[in-house]
């Protein structure tokens, strides 16, 4: 691992509006992953006190973000729209991709100590290798954690400081549900991939119930693996209850 590794344990997933309740859950999380544009300087700086804050970058989709409208086609890179979650998938191997993306990175690390990259399956894979790499040599010290991108793996490895693998237990669509038994043995497969190549790994899944969400932690405390479980519009700052 090249970046700043964490010694504390669970990660939380928070993409919501950082209204006081929030930032005060937040603040008793271990490490948060959170849309860093959505908090000012000041609100960044004081949650950096007590807890270690990713923000969100994503490398294979774009998206909106602040005042950009992310309106498919405006851009030279886009190249079809993600209706999962109203994205737009890009060509990775672009040149304004890459400024982008960079771009982003510096408004991000400017107030957090690191970033969670995203949708890494969704573009060309050595491109988004390239771009993981670039962000890496541009800030060699700031924690990378990387969600899924197992296809890139071995290769990525070097580059994070750890995995976090989305719908480890449960799926969010059509609905939110436990997966089959080839999807658990999915995940389960790629957490003992990651762990042999000595990265730090964390789980995330979606709920809807009481009982599901038991169910999903169930499941990990088996696996030897800490889940945060939200719904999917990744909106409550401390978990399912």
């Amino acid at each position: 691992m090249t970046g700043t590794a964490l010694h504390r344990a669970g990660l939380s997933v928070y993409y919501g509006p950082p209204c006081p309740d929030a930032l005060s859950v937040l603040a008793r999380q271990a490490t948060v992953v959170v849309q860093s544009g959505l908090y000012t300087p000041a609100q960044l700086a004081r949650l950096r006190r007590t807890t270690h804050v990713l923000g969100y970058l994503s490398l294979g989709e774009d998206h909106p973000l602040g005042t950009w409208a992310c309106v498919p086609g405006s851009a030279p890179y886009h190249t079809g729209v993600n209706p999962a979650w109203g994205s737009v998938r890009v060509d990775a191997r672009h040149p304004a991709w890459r400024a982008t993306v960079l771009g982003r990175a510096a408004l991000a690390l400017a107030h957090t100590d690191g970033v969670l990259l995203d949708t890494l399956d969704s573009a060309d894979p050595d491109a988004t290798l390239g771009l993981a790499r670039a962000l890496r040599e541009r800030w060699p010290h700031v924690t990378l954690y990387a969600n899924r991108g197992f296809p890139l793996l071995p290769d990525l490895a070097p580059l994070i400081d750890g995995v976090l693998i989305e719908a480890f237990s449960t799926t969010h669509a059509p609905a939110p549900a436990l997966h089959d038994p080839d999807g658990l043995a999915y995940t389960a497969h790629w957490l003992r991939e990651v762990r042999a190549l000595g990265l730090d790994v964390h789980a995330l899944d979606y709920a809807d119930t009481p009982a599901l969400a038991a169910q999903a932690r169930a499941r990990a405390d088996t696996e030897g693996v800490a889940t945060f479980v939200t719904t999917r519009a990744l909106d409550l700052p401390g978990g399912h209850p």
